[in-house]
């Protein structure tokens, strides 16, 4: 009678084997090949296989490139509210992908409503965040829609009771045998959503003000990095940091010069285009609508006065937003790299190549708009503090209209009946 052990079928431990042996003994259990083939004589197609998929990746990478920047200049065209969903999808694929770096699919099996909470907490900052920065936009509108106009009055303490529903979906969740996971992804979710969603979500007020003032941050920052690459590949030399070992000084320094000329002349280029300038006040959204205003002042190209005399030249023109330009280049040539580098030492510390594969030959998302997040957070501070002036805007005015209580309101509305009437 056979054991147990002998009746079952035997299997192979090759592999275990060649791992307890050493490398003589290895050497001698492996037979010796008849026939080597050298390198040099390997087939052509063998041997050109890496250069063969480095064409490859470059021509994938390039058609997305195009793609992409036909995409973006579509929805540029088709209107501000379709902005507004390019950043949300930009917003939902980083939020994604970022996720993704600490999710255990295998644990979330057991968990039940894991990713369901994640996503409704993205939810819930998006609601905070487009909401309290739309509010003056769409102030117009509570008049007519009761349900909205409730929101927007009590914005905060709906946003606040909405997380606590998150909170307390959250605490029935947990899970015996996985408190520390379901813990870790809590705090992961709520820091992605502090440094990623509500950065990047404030690039829709620039949009408000003129396109112009989204566009110009944006192309600042590709037009660095392309500037940084070409100099770098061309001179040099001095390692930069040592988180990107092909970053150089020489790109470093020729890129800033390079984005400060470039911006000085795409500004004026950009400000002559009334769709680009003009701010919108409303949310409309038929696509690829002409818009036309007065031209801001900002916009208008004056005489300056140079302090010496060049070459016979006592004076030139440009505009208040040709400097601006310069101010955010300087941003994007000195500052914003360090978000990319910020990104290199995140993915070498987890070890990862890219945050994902969402553009074929580009990476993930997180990887093309690594420095375009410090900049869009730099851009909205600039602009409402330093270059838009201090001042109500209708939908501000009206925003607080829409909390006054029906008295109050029309006691406002006599009072500014009897303004226009004594100011016709």
């Amino acid at each position: 009678m056979k054991s147990k052990v002998d009746s079952q079928p035997e299997e192979s431990n090759t592999d275990n084997d060649f791992s307890e042996m050493s490398d003589t003994q290895v050497r001698r259990r492996v037979p010796s090949q008849k026939k080597v083939v050298h390198k040099n004589k390997l087939p052509n197609l063998e041997r050109n296989v890496p250069i063969i998929i480095k064409n490859n990746n470059f021509v994938v990478r390039t058609i997305w490139t195009i793609v992409m920047i036909l995409g973006f200049m579509a929805v540029l065209w088709a209107g501000h509210i379709y902005i507004i969903g390019l950043v949300l999808l930009v917003n939902i694929g980083i939020f994604k992908e970022i996720l993704g770096l600490k999710r255990n699919y295998e644990k979330e099996l057991n968990i039940k409503y894991s990713p369901i909470i994640n996503w409704y907490f993205f939810g819930i900052a998006t609601f905070f965040c487009y909401g309290k920065l739309l509010q003056s936009k769409l102030s117009e509108y509570t008049f007519k829609m009761n349900m909205l106009q409730f929101i927007l009055n009590y914005h905060n303490i709906v946003t606040f009771m909405l997380w606590v529903t998150g909170f307390l979906m959250f605490t029935l969740s947990l899970k015996k045998g996985y408190y520390r996971y379901q813990f870790r992804m809590f705090g992961w979710t709520h820091i992605t959503l502090i440094l990623v969603v509500a950065q990047s979500s404030v690039m829709i007020m620039n949009i408000f003000e003129g396109i112009v003032w989204f566009i110009l941050p944006c192309s600042l920052v590709i037009t660095n990095d392309i500037f940084a690459y070409i100099f770098g590949v061309s001179f040099g030399k001095t390692p930069l940091i040592e988180l990107s070992p092909k970053k150089t000084w020489e790109g470093f320094i020729g890129g800033c010069f390079s984005t400060l000329i470039a911006s000085f002349c795409f500004a004026y280029f950009l400000q002559g285009s009334q769709y680009l300038t003009c701010p919108q006040h409303q949310l409309p959204f038929s696509p690829f609508s002409s818009l036309t205003c007065e031209i801001p002042s900002v916009f208008i190209s004056t005489q300056r006065q140079l302090p010496f005399s060049l070459l016979g030249i006592d004076s030139v023109y440009f505009s208040d937003f040709q400097i601006h330009a310069m101010v955010f280049s300087l941003f994007t040539s000195l500052v914003s790299p360090f978000g990319g580098f910020f990104a290199s030492g995140f993915k070498r510390g987890i070890k990862i190549k890219d945050f994902g594969d969402t553009i074929p030959g580009h990476g993930g998302i997180t990887d093309r708009m690594d420095c375009q997040i410090l900049t869009g957070m730099f851009s909205y501070l600039y602009l409402h503090q330093i270059v838009l002036p201090k001042a109500a805007t209708l939908g501000t005015v009206l925003g607080y209209v829409s909390q006054l209580s029906f008295n109050d309101q029309q006691e406002l509305f006599e009072q500014l009946k009897q303004t226009l009437q004594i100011n016709q």
